[in-house]
């Protein structure tokens, strides 16, 4: 399977009721690890704009977002979803068009896993952003890597057992690229592809934020200084508008 074959296939996940509910607590995992960051009038890089999603859901957080795409057919999506909202440019992940501490925070969803030379992709990212990092990627360590590798025929696994990422790597290579900051790892759907179902158990377990990368999805966020202590008033909110922190 061809590197845009795979993509084409993770960009599917939408289309049945276990990709959304994962995509949903993908963004939970995402919302969770950047709650201590301030966002008002804070500049945001968020690596592999994919069709949108995650970028319209930090623009809605008050973020200035900023998408990049190797892509250009993901880029024309992410740009038809979002409009005048964020910004774009289409640019090689390992060679930014952006000045040193270009932005405050970096975001990668779902994007590491389709880089030739993460490393170097990651030394890129150091070098824009001056506040912090948050990564997130399908974990090879979970349940549902488990499942992947002894269930072929699940469509699910048939597009991520590919892109299935080990923790201790993304670890290993952090280190290096960011030195020793200030880290925290976060994870939900600790469960199989069949709990991930709009059902209020099923719902509740993977929603849970394990402080661990044991989850389905898997989530590192590296701090470059201090983070905020407070709560946004934002967070506490089911339905997060752009207006409110």
């Amino acid at each position: 399977m061809t590197n845009s074959e795979t993509t084409a296939r993770y960009e599917s996940w939408p289309e049945s009721e276990a990709g959304s509910v994962a995509l949903a607590q993908c963004n939970t995992l995402l919302r969770g690890l950047f709650a201590g960051w301030p966002r008002r009038s804070r500049t945001m890089l968020v690596m592999g704009a994919g069709s949108g999603d995650f970028i319209e859901r930090l623009w809605e957080a008050g973020f200035d977002i900023t998408g990049q795409e190797n892509d250009s057919e993901f880029l024309a999506k992410a740009k038809a979803r979002m409009g005048s909202r964020a910004e774009f440019v289409l640019s090689a992940p390992d060679h930014l068009p952006f000045d040193d501490c270009a932005f405050d925070y970096a975001v990668i969803v779902a994007a590491y896993e389709f880089w030739d030379n993460p490393e170097l992709v990651l030394e890129e990212i150091n070098r824009v952003a001056c506040s912090g990092v948050i990564l997130i990627f399908p974990n090879a360590w979970s349940l549902f890597g488990i499942e992947c590798r002894l269930r072929e025929k699940n469509p699910l696994c048939a597009s991520a057992r590919p892109l299935l990422q080990s923790p201790r790597t993304i670890w290993q290579m952090s280190r290096r690229v960011f030195g020793k900051k200030r880290a925290a790892w976060a994870s939900v759907l600790p469960a199989t592809t069949y709990t991930w179902k709009r059902r209020p158990f099923f719902h509740f377990l993977n929603s849970l934020q394990c402080p661990l990368p044991l989850g389905a999805f898997a989530g590192l966020r590296i701090d470059f200084g201090p983070v905020y202590a407070g709560t946004p008033l934002l967070l506490k909110a089911s339905d997060p508008v752009a207006s409110a922190e």
